[in-house]
């Protein structure tokens, strides 16, 4: 457990090591229409290139605890961030093949990210400050997604669609080279003693169940709503695709508030509270979008808090009940292998009920059944958790 400014080292590679995992994912979007015509593919395949890293992430978790037994745990996330550069850069080089494999490489790595983060706070951060370094995280995806999504566009103006994607490797480039700082410093700190026996075999039980339910509602709606608000507004208020997806952005620009506020909640209430307030604001955009799309603002708003409180919450829990690192990211290998496989099926399952139905009623009930669902398991897997005892 690391103190002092190797706390602060550790805070800054985390919030580094987050700006990687969704930024080389948000890029593509800004320049979508360009590089669909570069490379002359159908919207439904160029959907792929979004597709299949989400899929990944729930595939591939099993790499990631393999990975950090054979290298450790900073050595895996070397390994993370050196997959997300080069396939970033192999991404815009020439080609939709070439691209469809490069973003097999970037879900792969960005999989291995996805799972060690939880362990490397669960290890190395003092436990009354794991709540915090949790949202540090959650709010660096938030700031990462914004940021990537704003500045794309006017340097793919300047230079070009390729280089605006492809720039984006240098921040892992320096990624990388914080961690390498970590891993050294983290090589002179004394070693725990050696288990006596070996680690017993990981086994989900009912909290690891319900946490998993919690993550794969909370996805679901995630990416449910990040998919199709756009079109929705579009659709039901007439906005252009341009102001439809700027007033989208506050659904994302609010999940920083969400990520920040859910340590200051734990502060004085139960985390079953905080979690049942957040699935009350999940569920209130569904509802505003059902019954009063055009106050969509102040449902973009509730929804986004809940949408980066509840990434939050979750982690946090995973964190505090993990135990020791091995078994730490084994829970959220598997939290996040059920939640990302259910979760890729959402953004497709919404869009085929508007499709039947020729209108968003049907859908965003849909979504109002995955708010829902986080709300249940949500409050049930934190109140199971408190019923842990605390693991140190």
């Amino acid at each position: 457990m690391r103190r002092g400014s190797g706390i602060g080292l550790l805070l800054a590679a985390i919030v580094l090591l987050a700006f990687q995992l969704r930024s080389p994912l948000v890029a593509l979007a800004p320049v979508a229409g360009e590089a669909q015509r570069d490379w002359a593919v159908s919207p439904a395949a160029f959907g792929l290139l979004t597709t299949v890293p989400l899929l990944c992430f729930g595939l591939a978790t099993p790499i990631a605890p393999w990975l950090a037994r054979r290298v450790g745990l900073e050595g895996a996330i070397e390994v993370c961030v050196g997959g997300i550069v080069v396939a970033t850069v192999l991404r815009s080089i020439d080609g939709f093949g070439f691209a469809l494999a490069a973003v097999v490489l970037l879900g792969l790595a960005i999989t291995i990210g996805n799972v060690l983060v939880p362990t490397v706070i669960r290890r190395d951060v003092p436990a009354r400050g794991r709540g915090a370094a949790t949202s540090v995280y959650s709010v660096a995806i938030n700031v990462g997604t914004m940021v990537t999504a704003l500045i794309t566009v006017p340097l793919a103006a300047a230079v070009g669609w390729r280089p605006a994607v492809a720039v984006w490797s240098i921040a892992g480039v320096l990624t990388a080279a914080v961690w390498l700082v970590v891993l050294r410093r983290g090589r002179t700190v004394d070693a725990p003693p050696a288990p006596t026996a070996a680690s017993p075999r990981f086994r989900p039980d009912a909290l690891v169940l319900l946490l998993a339910a919690a993550f794969a509602a909370q996805s679901s709606s995630y990416y449910g709503i990040t998919t199709w608000l756009p079109t929705l507004l579009a659709d039901e208020r007439g906005y252009s695709a341009t102001t439809a997806g700027s007033a989208s952005s506050v659904f994302q620009l609010a999940g920083i508030a969400g990520a920040i506020g859910v340590p200051v909640l734990a502060l004085r209430f139960r985390p079953r509270t905080v979690i049942a307030l957040l699935g009350v604001l999940w569920m209130s955009l569904p509802v505003v979008l059902l019954v009063a799309p055009e106050h969509f603002l102040i449902g973009s708003i509730t929804g986004g808090i809940a949408q980066g409180g509840g990434f939050t919450a979750i982690f946090t829990i995973i964190s505090e009940v993990g135990g020791d690192a091995r078994r730490t990211t084994a829970l959220s290998a598997f939290v996040q292998s059920c939640g990302y496989l259910v979760a890729a099926a959402a953004p497709p399952v919404v869009g085929a009920v508007h499709q039947v139905v020729g209108g968003w009623f049907a859908p965003m009930l849909v979504v109002l059944g995955t708010t829902a669902g986080f709300l249940v398991f949500g409050v049930l897997a934190a109140t199971l958790a408190a019923r842990h005892p605390v693991r140190v």
